[in-house]
């Protein structure tokens, strides 16, 4: 015989006394076996208590897959009525099941017991290692049902989880060989094969004797080289006085442009410059 009750927690800041549910109870293959009305009656609970767990709604023969149930009214103890319909029903995810060495080490360090669930925070709220939901409306950390502080349980699990020994690798059955370093190998020079040594004469180095070597000249100049040579004595030395006196004279007047240009080339630059300095300060 399966005996069904539900849990509900009072999260409002009234007393309730009164709360009626519809619920629909199905078999494993889906089929509805039972579809219900059913009233909580004389409840007087006040915030944050559990009610239900005396109640049977519901009383099978056979085995129940699943049981679907509807908040229609909740009615207060200051005779308010509250329509539960008109709130969305959110499907909560599934509790995730601590690994059993686990949950045995958590109930340790927290000294309660049954705690089995990962505590873990959600869009609509959070689960506490009992199982327990709590919905953001309660705005709270503490467990009503196992009085678990949230934060302290999360730091906790923290704790264990990071204290668990790292499983050990198995060695190798093979060990690793070590392979020495491997030098990179330079690409071979291609060496020609080696000739015969070719000789040379030495150079000689004495200075070699051109006393009797010519330089041709031209017609005219030879002609004149002629004339020259043919010419009386007295002539040939006064053409020779006269060639030494014009070089002597062109070297003096080149020395002399020289001495000028030395003398007037500061002064000049100086003047120069100045005017253009008084040109660009009137431009500006």
């Amino acid at each position: 015989m399966w005996r069904f009750a539900f849990l509900y927690k009072n999260i409002t800041s009234r007393t309730l006394s009164r709360l009626s549910i519809r619920f629909r109870c199905k078999d494993r293959s889906g089929a509805v076996v039972c579809d219900d009305r059913f009233d909580y009656l004389d409840l007087n609970t006040d915030n944050g208590q559990i009610f239900g767990s005396d109640d049977a709604v519901y009383i099978s023969q056979s085995p129940v897959g699943s049981v679907e149930v509807d908040l229609l009214e909740a009615t207060f103890a200051d005779g308010g009525t509250e329509n539960l319909t008109r709130y969305p029903r959110v499907h909560l995810q599934p509790a995730k099941k601590l690994p059993a060495e686990i949950a045995q080490k958590l109930c340790e360090r927290t000294h309660k017991d049954g705690l089995t669930v990962v505590p873990q925070v959600l869009d609509d709220g959070w689960y506490c290692a009992c199982g327990a939901f709590h919905p953001r409306a309660e705005e709270g950390v503490w467990c009503s049902e196992c009085g678990a502080d949230r934060i302290l349980l999360q730091n906790t699990l923290s704790s264990l989880l990071q204290t668990e020994p790292v499983p050990e690798v198995a060695p190798d059955s093979e060990p690793t060989r070590m392979v020495s370093d491997v030098r990179p190998q330079e690409p071979t020079r291609m060496v020609p094969p080696v000739r015969g040594e070719r000789r040379y004469e030495p150079v000689n180095e004495e200075p070699e004797d051109d006393s009797d070597m010519l330089i041709a000249q031209t017609p005219r100049v030879q002609s004149a080289q002629r004339q020259r040579d043919h010419a009386p004595i007295s002539e040939r030395e006064s053409d020779g006085y006269r060639d030494d006196m014009e070089e002597e004279l062109s070297v003096d007047r080149r020395d002399e442009i020289a001495d000028l240009i030395i003398r007037w080339a500061p002064p000049i630059t100086a003047i120069l410059c100045a005017a253009i300095v008084v040109i660009g300060y009137f431009l500006m």
